[in-house]
């Protein structure tokens, strides 16, 4: 009788040790589905890559000019992977800045290793994070990106030098946002991938914003309005995904 408790006991630590040694495997499994993403932003102007005050560019609109800032907000950012599912980042806002480096790329974290179909995102800061009163991070007001309260964030900053502007120091300037009814000037983004499991380089060629906009006409913006939120109609269009191959 003994000897075949004990045997029952031996049989049932057996089968807890493999229980155990089950769990932890797959613990390791899911560690191992688990990934980053890098992200990285890839200023262009017609293609080439864009660089600020030195370089010279001519418009579709014969403008010629050169880029002095330029800067934007990239934010709630949604993978949808080819079965169907949805990643969606938290406290999801990313500025970018062509003038500092390291503010043209960021980290997607703990991705699952499926297939991803789709990137979309939101150039803007949305209405709820805009009355939120969270000024830190990428968010706070001394990087030159907030107007007020009551009209909040700049979704998008342009500015540059062109002999067609009709200023007195031939600057065009555009700071495009709004967050209100009537004057939410967001745009939301939605990029196709082909190439699978490879970083996510986002292109942003200025040239297919400019090309539709006559300088001199139209050298600043500077407050929300219907104005603005055509000029994030135009701007829109020039989000691509960029392939290396």
């Amino acid at each position: 009788m003994d000897r075949h408790l004990h045997q029952e006991q031996m049989n049932k630590s057996l089968i807890l040790v493999s229980l155990m040694f089950l769990i932890v495997c797959l613990s390791f499994r899911g560690i191992s589905e688990k990934r980053d993403i890098n992200v990285s932003i890839y200023p262009t102007f017609n293609n080439e890559k864009l660089i600020l005050n030195t370089h010279q560019y001519i418009t579709a609109q014969k403008d010629t000019l050169s880029i002095t800032t330029f800067k934007f907000y990239i934010s709630n950012i949604t993978l949808e992977f080819e079965d169907g599912t949805i990643y969606k980042e938290s406290k999801s806002q990313h500025l970018i800045d062509l003038e500092i480096e390291k503010k043209l790329k960021f980290q997607l974290k703990d991705i699952s290793n499926k297939n991803i179909s789709k990137v979309m995102f939101t150039i803007g800061i949305d209405s709820l994070t805009n009355v939120s009163g969270n000024l830190e991070g990428d968010l706070d007001p001394a990087f030159g990106m907030y107007w007020a309260w009551n009209s909040g964030y700049i979704n998008m900053k342009l500015e540059g030098k062109s002999s067609s502007c009709t200023s007195l120091k031939k600057n065009f300037q555009y700071h495009i946002g709004g967050y209100l009814p009537k004057q939410n000037a967001s745009q939301m983004i939605t990029l196709h991938i082909n190439r699978k499991n490879a970083p996510i380089v986002i292109q942003t060629d200025v040239a297919k914003w400019l090309n539709k906009v006559a300088l001199k006409d139209t050298p600043s913006i500077m407050i929300p309005g219907p104005k603005a939120i055509a000029m994030s109609n135009w701007y829109k269009e020039m989000f691509s995904l960029y392939d290396e191959e």
